[in-house]
């Protein structure tokens, strides 16, 4: 016997039995659109966010464009937002928010309660990306606004969470600041020190012009000087009255006083305006990296204060109108399909087990 005609006596005898095939597919479709009719309908609602950039919760450098920070997250990101989604601390939440156990009809006393609730949620919550990078977060319930109110609540929640994250490295950096803050001012207060201590010690009040009136006080006196010394001199050769020239003497003296005063207060500025003027310049320098830090730490604490979302929201949840299961159409299609298929089968192992009578065949084996 040809092929052709082995699958033709097929044909035919699933043509005697069209009758029995199709009216047990029928059957199987009748009682499969009664048993989907005792199917609760489930609602599933969505909600959808990004990631938001951690540079978002950075302090904005002074000077820079707002345009260079990035806003929406890289994939680590999103991989982080979707482990906050499935961590106990977002299922303990909505768990005691929306008193699960009772809700889906778990014993809270047995003992596997918490994971029966695990395989629920695992089955009715869920996270998932879409092709455009974003987060869908979906939540099925027989109750169309209670899967609404669970998954906006579930996103709210992870937000909290990332902020709570990027918020303890945040407290980490200010603490940092701090400290680091602290030291440098005692480090400040002991170079101000330095510096009170030498300026007294040098008699040095201003590096910058202190030197010019050494300068210019020692040529007005020195000029002084020359000008009695010369009108003494003059004095004495022209016999002038006694009580003239010792006049003129006491002024050349006290001019010789100033001189010699002057050259000491110059010897001693030269000695100390070096370290001085370093004191001044490193206790100038630390104060503006001060000034510095304490902007930052400015900054930095406006920030950590601040209420800066970690999701950029796309879409809140909404109650769903249409049921997502059960699809009771393709159920009942299905059954008789599959009825049908195992009824050819049956039809042609039948036959084929009366023609060749295998009963005898075994036995004989």
């Amino acid at each position: 016997m040809s092929q052709n005609e082995s699958l033709l006596d097929v044909v035919v005898l699933l043509y005697k039995w069209k009758k029995h095939i199709l009216g047990a597919a029928f059957i199987a479709a009748i009682l499969t659109a009664g048993a989907s009719l005792m199917m609760p309908n489930y609602y599933e609602s969505h909600t959808l966010f990004y990631a938001a950039s951690p540079d978002i919760f950075k302090p904005m450098p002074i000077g820079a464009n707002p345009d260079e920070k990035d806003i929406y997250g890289a994939d680590t990101d999103l991989d982080r937002l979707f482990s906050i989604a499935k961590s106990n601390a977002v299922i303990s939440y909505l768990q005691e928010k929306f008193n699960l156990y009772e809700h889906y009809g778990i014993k809270k006393e047995d003992k596997l309660a918490q994971h029966k609730l695990m395989l629920k949620m695992k089955k009715l919550y869920k996270t998932t990306k879409t092709k455009y990078e974003a987060i869908d977060l979906s939540v099925e319930d027989k109750d169309p606004a209670f899967s609404a109110e669970m998954a906006n609540a579930a996103r709210i929640r992870i937000d909290e969470l990332a902020q709570q994250v990027t918020k303890e490295t945040q407290k980490k950096q200010l603490e940092a600041y701090a400290r680091g803050l602290k030291e440098k001012e005692v480090q400040y207060a002991v170079l101000m020190d330095s510096l009170n201590k030498s300026i007294k010690k040098y008699g040095i009040f201003s590096t910058d012009s202190q030197g010019e009136s050494y300068g210019s006080a020692m040529v007005e006196v020195q000029g002084s000087y020359q000008a009695a010394n010369s009108k003494l001199e003059y004095l004495r050769k022209v016999a002038a009255p006694r009580d003239s020239i010792a006049k003129v003497q006491a002024q050349k003296t006290g001019y010789e006083r100033q001189l010699d005063r002057l050259a000491q207060d110059m010897d001693k500025f030269n000695a100390g305006f070096p370290i001085v003027k370093n004191l001044e310049r490193a206790t100038r320098d630390f104060s503006l990296q001060m000034n510095v830090d304490k902007d930052r730490l400015a900054s930095l604490k406006a920030v950590y204060d601040s209420q800066i979302s970690a999701i950029h929201v796309v879409e809140q949840a909404t109650t769903p109108v249409y049921k997502s299961r059960p699809k009771r159409s393709i159920l009942v299609l299905g059954a008789a399909f599959l009825t049908g298929i195992l009824m050819c089968l049956w039809v042609v192992i039948k036959d084929q087990y009366n023609k060749n009578n295998w009963r005898e065949q075994f036995k004989n084996a």
